[in-house]
């Protein structure tokens, strides 16, 4: 935290809203360069800066109640809640008195609002922290003034100032004192005393989402749900190709259809990470629009990618991973290790294109006039959407509103903005607000997909049965490489700083990315959900090498409490003891060891991701065709301090459902340059009888706050493919975990 190093005038700013209440807001440096770059336009985006941001703003009003200001998007998972509670908690007030209000989207009153990266809670808990207690001290000298003491003999809590300890001597409800907290000025940033994880009356204890009676009751306004008046709707014909264009278009039948209103070519960016363009049929309503484009005669320049498939891919991986490649770290002699180990394993392991397969395909409104751009969408970047509209419609950034609203989920999808480009460009040329729709099948089939991948891999094993060489090259369609940053392609893709490095002494990891014009984007957990499963197997089959249990060699390799360098999202370090902490908790609370009867297994995982550490137990049936069936999940969490136990629990639960869909269902196959899969029937989610009994257990820690969403994700994928290896003595090397698989092993 860096509020030391700024002014008092600079970090706080306290002031009366115009209908009587005591303002705050609270500024500091914002160090999260990747996102704090948000106005700055697409390509600034990715590179990031820092700024002088306002992260908090939270009213006490005269009656007593407090608005605070939910500044980051909501989608789905539950950071409209939790960071309100950190402000409440410090403040001192009772959470029935709280009103949450989603900010709108401004940089220059909020700070950097977006979702994704496990980042809500962990890069604004200390910013909320000072922002309540901020707001409590100008409360507490207020009323110190008016009773002319000391206000170190004064404190707060269920919306009062009290003079003395506990109950106290006499009391003032907040709503008496903000005229004259109003006209203090603020405490030294750091003079700003913060509570002892003790003291929370809010914090750590169970608390409903703010938005579910609207939820349940259908008045939450989701992107579908938007209305603008004059509204048209839009439907896009995409190129059947990834990186097709329109060569020419037929639009004589379309413009027939009832309800449409015109036909449009979508001009694509350069850069195909934005918006990829193709022609939009505009109509009054959804259903004529989706008609309209039914009919039209559309002529492709397929491009140089047509004949892309998943064998080629996989073709390629095959070739590349065989080649030298770039080496992320090389530490030892691994080949003189693996030369002289008592045992060598060598395996190759895979995973497909994944789906994001949020409920609420993809969609936004634009109204872009001559002075001015208003976009409503349900994202995750909403900076993205601004820059976006401004730089297709060529408006000032400044002329650019944009509308928060909450997202039928997310998963990393809504953290690209061709939506809002899209939606931005048409409004502009058709002269109207216009919402674009993705269909399930434009969804599915013109998405950003998990990067499909191939890893090889070897290890050395010596007499002891001590793990001494690892060798991992990896070859897979890059993010970074995508979206045009070739340089740092291997960014995306491997984390050289994840256990087994730094604790096998001859290690090498090596990158080739594969060439190819499949979009490809994050996803719950990017990179680390396809190395956590590889690595993680990769273990197993060293284990059982070795002839040792694979909880054993996964203790030896986490050895003794201590931080070691962790240069990737989550660091600078990690701690060995939490992760061992979690596993052990895991093992404890499952009934690992114990025998199981014929056709069933355990399988284990541990490792740290963005922040949190979890380890997971699964608990699998196979049958006689090979068919898995998932019965029980035992997980543990180290995510630091617990904000809302609930919310907590939602998101390990959603995060192992979603693994587990995954892994036994989860697959996008390219062929001719597309997405084979239009709809759940080609690409099925795991289904409700097919959810295994879940346990969660949270570590009690006072350690600042992680984030929770992503770890989950990738630990559940390994976990079961490694409980399948225990049952049937037959390892699964790619993903989905498919029957003949099993049976093949």
């Amino acid at each position: 935290m860096s509020a030391a190093r700024t002014s008092r005038r600079e970090f706080v700013k306290v002031s009366a809203a115009a209908g009587g209440g005591l303002v705050v807001a609270v500024y500091a440096p914002w160090g999260d360069g990747i996102r704090a770059a948000e106005t700055a336009g697409p390509a600034a985006y990715a590179a990031g800066q820092d700024s002088l941001q306002a992260s908090a703003f939270v009213t006490v009003h005269r009656d007593g109640t407090v608005t605070i200001m939910a500044k980051n998007p909501e989608i789905g998972q539950g950071v409209k809640t939790a960071l309100p509670m950190i402000v409440a908690d410090e403040l001192g007030v009772k959470w029935e008195d709280v009103r949450v209000e989603q900010a709108p989207y401004d940089v220059e009153r909020f700070g950097p609002q977006y979702a994704g990266g496990s980042t809500g809670v962990p890069t604004n808990w200390d910013r909320l922290r000072i922002a309540g207690a901020t707001a409590r001290e100008l409360l507490i000298a207020a009323a110190a003034a008016r009773w002319q003491v000391d206000p170190t003999t004064c404190s707060a809590h269920d919306g009062q100032a009290w003079e003395g300890e506990g109950l106290g001597l006499r009391s003032i409800p907040f709503g008496e004192l903000v005229d004259a907290a109003a006209d203090l000025d603020p405490p030294a940033p750091d003079s700003i005393p913060l509570k002892d994880p003790r003291e929370y009356t809010i914090i750590g204890t169970p608390r409903r989402d703010v938005d579910i009676r609207s939820i349940v009751t259908g008045a939450t306004e989701y992107g579908l749900d938007t209305k603008v008046p004059g509204m048209l709707y839009a439907v896009l014909e995409r190129a059947p190709t990834f990186g097709g264009r329109v060569r020419s278009v037929d639009a004589s039948r379309s413009r027939a259809v009832p309800g449409v209103r015109d036909v449009v070519e979508v001009t694509p960016l350069e850069n195909p990470a934005f918006m990829a363009g193709g022609v939009a049929v505009v109509a009054d309503s959804t259903w004529a629009a989706i008609k309209g484009r039914d009919a039209l005669a559309v002529e492709w320049e397929e491009g140089p990618h047509a004949d892309e498939s998943s064998e080629s891919l996989r073709a390629q991986f095959e070739r590349l991973t065989l080649e030298t490649g770039d080496i992320i770290r090389d530490d030892g002699d691994v080949d003189a290790a693996l030369a002289s180990a008592a045992t060598r394993l060598d395996a190759v392991y895979e995973v497909p294109f994944l789906y994001h397969a949020t409920l609420e395909p993809m969609n936004c409104v634009a109204d872009v006039r001559e002075d001015g751009c208003e976009i409503w969408a349900p994202t995750q970047v909403p900076g993205l959407c601004l820059a976006l509209a401004a730089a297709v419609t060529g408006l000032p950034r400044e002329s650019v509103t944009v509308h928060m609203l909450r997202a039928g989920g997310g998963f990393g999808r809504r953290l690209m903005a061709d939506y809002a480009a899209e939606a931005a460009f048409l409004s502009q040329a058709i002269g109207n607000p216009v919402q674009v729709v993705f269909t399930r099948e434009d969804d599915m089939r013109h998405g950003y997909y998990r990067p499909a991948g191939l890893y090889r891999l070897s290890a050395g094993v010596d007499e002891s049965g001590d793990l001494i060489a690892w060798k991992e090259h990896v070859s897979t369609t890059s993010r970074h490489a995508f979206r045009g940053d070739v340089d740092t392609a291997a960014e995306t893709e491997v984390f050289p700083d994840a256990l087994p490095a730094a604790a096998v002494p001859n290690f090498r990891l090596a990158y080739s990315p594969a060439e190819t014009r499949v979009p490809t984007g994050a996803l719950r957990g990017p990179g680390k959900n396809a190395n956590t499963f590889v690595e993680q197997c990769f273990l197993d089959e060293i284990a059982l090498a070795a002839g040792k249990d694979p909880v054993e060699i996964r203790r030896e390799i986490i050895g003794a409490p201590r931080n070691l360098p962790y240069r990737d999202h989550g660091g600078p370090t990690f701690n060995t003891g939490r992760l061992r902490n979690v596993l052990d908790l895991a093992v404890s609370r499952s009934d690992w060891g114990k025998a199981m009867p014929a056709g069933q297994g355990r399988g284990v995982a541990a490792q740290m991701m963005f922040g949190p550490y979890v380890a997971q137990i699964a608990e699998v049936s196979v049958d006689d065709d090979g068919g898995v069936r998932v019965d029980r999940v035992v997980c543990a969490v180290d995510c630091g301090i617990v904000i809302n136990p609930p919310g907590a629990r939602a998101q390990v639960e959603g995060g192992v459902l979603h693994g587990l869909s995954a892994t036994l269902h989860g697959e996008i196959t390219i062929a001719d340059g597309g997405v084979v899969e239009g709809n759940f029937d080609g690409y099925p989610l795991l289904r409700i009888d097919e959810a295994p009994e879940i346990e969660i257990h949270f570590v009690p820690s006072t350690e600042p706050p992680t984030g929770l969403g992503e770890m989950v994700f990738p630990t559940i994928m390994p976990a079961v493919a490694n409980a399948v290896s225990a049952a049937t003595g037959r390892r699964v090397r790619r993903l989905p975990i498919r029957p003949e698989d099993v049976r093949r092993g």
